[in-house]
């Protein structure tokens, strides 16, 4: 994750510095985990970051003890480069693990492994 906090802290930030409350990254980094949790939308973004906000501020060590609500979300989604902002996802995403690691995994369950066991 760092990798990812890493790559859109270099997205330039186009809002004027005064009265800016959060930094631009962590912004990006909230809609992007909304996102991949099925959140959709502006209100339900907001909705993510306020039911999450004491493991996002503790995790990323914020000194700030708020989120961004919708409208700051809605904000910098219609301000944002969307292109530069993919191109980021997809830099990180490369990254990650090949899909064909996982198929060298076995799940465990203890429901399938009582079946298996004779005693």
């Amino acid at each position: 994750m760092s990798i990812l906090i890493d790559l859109l802290k270099q997205v330039k930030d186009f809002r004027r510095p005064q009265g800016t409350r959060h930094p631009l990254w962590f912004i990006l980094l909230i809609i992007i985990l909304g996102l991949m949790n099925g959140h959709r939308g502006y209100r339900a973004l907001g909705d993510f970051a306020k039911f999450n906000r004491s493991s996002l501020t503790k995790y990323y060590s914020l000194a700030q003890k708020r989120v961004p609500s919708y409208s700051t979300i809605r904000r910098v989604m219609e301000g944002i480069n969307n292109a530069y902002l993919i191109a980021i996802f997809n830099q990180w995403a490369a990254q990650l693990p090949p899909e064909n690691i996982l198929e060298n995994w076995v799940a465990i369950d203890g429901k399938s492994l009582r079946s298996t066991v004779q005693e």
